[in-house]
């Protein structure tokens, strides 16, 4: 998973890519560095799929653009555009079955 900092880092990978799933986490985070493995894992089925990781702490801005409030989330996007999202309680199984189903349109 690419590691982004800046806004401007993480609008370009948005559009860069047509399929994007972005994990916002922070440090110090033990939930988040399992969705993290997790993603990194269930991502080796979805080689589309471009992933990228943003930490809360060192970009708030990111956070603030997003409007995520809790860690971890995770943000799926179809050409740049927000199609799915999961805070705090992430759910792998449904995170699988919105990129299964994403990959089969």
């Amino acid at each position: 998973m690419k590691h982004l900092i800046g806004l401007q880092e993480v609008q370009a990978h948005l559009h860069a890519h047509e399929q994007t799933l972005l994990l916002i986490k922070t440090v110090n985070c033990g939930v988040c560095d399992v969705i993290y493995e997790k993603t990194e894992r269930l991502l080796e089925q979805f080689p589309q799929v471009q992933a990228a990781v943003v930490s809360a702490d060192e970009s708030p801005s990111i956070a603030g653009e997003f409007l995520v409030f809790t860690a971890p989330t995770i943000l799926l996007f179809l050409h740049g555009k927000e199609v799915h999202r999961q805070a705090r309680f992430v759910l792998v199984d449904k995170v699988e079955a919105v990129l299964q189903a994403l990959s089969e349109a």
